[in-house]
């Protein structure tokens, strides 16, 4: 039986980009279904939510610098995050739009590597023309797609969904209900997934 597990992840979040290439492999390595849950207090309209502290934002900046050299992926981190980062709300239901049209893991590989390894700002003009290229949509009708009454509160709900759920920071895999939280977590969350017998022959 397919055990379904819930990924909540940020575009706001070096970690979320440092985690992605991992998360991604989980369907790979068992036999479950991903929800990948988009989850932004800002793009939800919750600005006011969890701030980070300067001592902490410090450390980060510096710890993600150094993860990124040592799993040798690039990174363009902007020196006044998270005090000045680029508005996830446009990515964030653009999201929701991909996971729709089922191609989620292509969107979030790519949405992240333009983001934190190139520094582009998914704001830009010819961000989200570029990106539909290149995975093979029509801008105009994703565009559309994104801009919905609907889209935007589903994007109330996913973060809605996560907070009742226990879910603080990014990246959080959700197994039943149990949660794990961070880089250094993803191994346990596959050793509880190995303990639950639905790793793939």
């Amino acid at each position: 039986m397919i055990q379904t597990i819930e990924i909540f992840y940020s575009f706001q979040c070096p970690y979320s980009y440092l985690a992605i290439d991992r998360l991604t492999q989980l369907e790979s390595k068992f036999d479950i279904k991903v929800l990948w849950q988009p989850f932004s207090g800002k793009a939800a309209g919750q600005s006011g939510g969890h701030q980070m502290s300067q001592e902490r934002s410090s450390y980060v900046r510096e710890d993600v610098v150094r993860l990124a050299k040592a799993m040798e992926m690039p990174l363009v981190m902007k020196g006044d995050w998270p005090e000045e980062s680029f508005d996830p709300e446009k990515s964030t239901r653009g999201a929701v739009v991909a996971g729709d049209l089922e191609i989620s893991l292509e969107y979030n590989i790519k949405m992240f590597h333009r983001w934190w390894g190139e520094g582009q700002d998914a704001n830009e003009q010819d961000f989200f023309i570029e990106l539909c290229e290149d995975l093979d949509l029509d801008p105009n009708e994703f565009a559309g797609r994104i801009s919905t009454t609907d889209t935007r509160e589903r994007v109330k709900g996913i973060f809605k969904r996560g907070r009742k759920l226990g879910v603080f920071e990014t990246p959080t895999i959700v197994i039943g209900e149990e949660r794990f939280h961070g880089l250094d977590r993803i191994a346990m969350a596959e050793e509880r997934l190995l303990e639950l017998g639905i790793s793939r022959k």
